[in-house]
């Protein structure tokens, strides 16, 4: 029998010790070279303040040409100066850092973002940022606008302010009692991660739902973001909070008002299309299309309505043809593209109001936006978003704007669009 040599097993013993530590030092030495950033800060970006939008091409616009920065930014350098001012104090930033970003180059990015429609990686090369920076940038940009905006220019009409809104409509669309349109378009997006068919819609692609309603002059008035774009049907008005509203009755719409001497009090009313209801406070066509030929009267109304609701669907198209962001799929989370369309909605508003006050118009141009049933790019009409059941004192209010508009109500032009 030949005996076992432990010598020799305790020599080879220790030898793979010595080469398993000696090889896990080497992996801990490589993945500690590999986690070292070569440098704190990229070189590119270091030339921010010198070769970056924000400080050459912005600041040459600015001073030479008013309207190239207009077209640049969406807006004039002091309604640009203006609005850093409201939301400096709420952007977070970080002074101690060399590269600390200030409050109107966050603004720009975000604005320039929003309005060319470009990816965040074409922002990180012409801003001269980092592309994590400028992700969190938008999204924290985008959310101050909002909390800032919004209580100045999309506050909730009171009962006077409807009333004044609807005298507004009446001048201008010649609707009596009308308190403005009210329409919902997909805002689409990249597919959320972890979401599955969540916001997959009836066109095949991913969005969430933006319900607007706006006013004679196109300001946005009342507006519901962020339902999935899969509930298509009767569930995206009832369940929101617009709908509710409308629904019980509790968006302080003034008292109802006669509108002639024979028809009685008339409630006041929003205007949609096919795909809402029909309530005492919101009238939509009589349907009959393509064979079936309606009566004289309810293609009187019908046509009076659709003109009437024109304004929503122009709303939609100013704010999409400006913030082209809307023109194709957002690519980022759901945070964000819920931010990002919250932001365009009081930047629409806010912009108009500057304009307004300055006496000019710039913003709005309705000769690229006045067209019926139009879509503008990713903002596609929702097909379905209430019942088709409605109530008798619904279906008597909407007869009785019909007998109206075929009586003391007509409109000469109103023929000449029907035949």
């Amino acid at each position: 029998m030949v005996g076992y040599n432990y010598y020799n097993y305790n020599t080879e013993v220790h030898r793979r010790k010595v080469l398993l530590v000696y090889l896990y030092m080497l992996h801990k030495k490589k993945r500690k070279q590999r986690s070292k950033p070569r440098w704190y800060i990229k070189p590119f970006l270091k030339e921010r303040r010198v070769h970056g939008h924000c400080h050459c091409l912005t600041n040459e616009q600015q001073l030479s040409n008013s309207a190239l920065y207009q077209n640049f930014m969406r807006m004039s350098s002091t309604t640009f100066e203006e609005l850093t001012c409201i939301i400096g104090i709420k952007i977070k930033r970080i002074p101690s850092r060399p590269d600390v970003l200030s409050v109107g180059e966050i603004l720009s990015a975000t604005l320039r973002y929003l309005a060319s429609g470009e990816s965040m990686t074409s922002i990180m090369f012409s801003f001269r940022i980092g592309q994590s920076t400028v992700s969190n940038l938008i999204l924290q940009c985008c959310t101050v606008l909002w909390d800032t905006l919004s209580p100045k220019v999309l506050l909730m009409p009171d009962t006077n302010k409807w009333a004044q809104l609807a005298k507004e409509f009446e001048n201008k669309w010649q609707m009596p009692n009308c308190l403005g349109s009210i329409d919902g378009k997909h805002i689409v997006h990249q597919a959320f991660a972890n979401t599955g068919s969540t916001n997959f819609n009836y066109k095949g692609s991913h969005s969430i739902i933006l319900l607007a309603m706006c006013d004679a002059s196109y300001n946005f008035t009342v507006v519901d973001i962020g339902a999935p774009g899969r509930c298509s049907d009767g569930g995206v008005f009832s369940s929101s909070e617009m709908g509710k509203g409308f629904l019980n009755k509790t968006l302080s719409f003034p008292i109802e008002k006669e509108i002639d001497n024979k028809s009685g009090p008339i409630p006041y009313y929003a205007v949609g299309d096919e795909a809402f209801p029909l309530l005492e406070n919101l009238m939509r066509p009589y349907p009959g299309r393509g064979k079936k030929r309606l009566p004289l009267n309810e293609s009187i109304f019908n046509y009076r309505l659709s003109r009437s609701r024109r304004t929503i669907e122009n709303t939609f198209g100013i704010m999409s043809s400006k913030w082209r962001v809307f023109r194709k799929p957002i690519v980022a989370g759901k945070k964000t593209v819920i931010a990002i369309t919250k932001a365009a909605v009081v930047l629409h508003n806010f912009i108009k109001m500057s304009e307004q006050n300055a006496g000019v118009r710039y913003y709005t141009e309705i000769s690229n936006s006045d067209m019926n049933n139009q879509e503008m790019g990713a903002l596609a009409s929702v097909n379905q978003l209430g019942t088709n059941t409605y109530s008798a004192n619904a279906k008597i209010i909407r007869n009785k704007l019909k007998d109206y508009f075929s009586s003391d109500g007509a409109v000469e032009f109103q023929y000449d669009k029907l035949f």
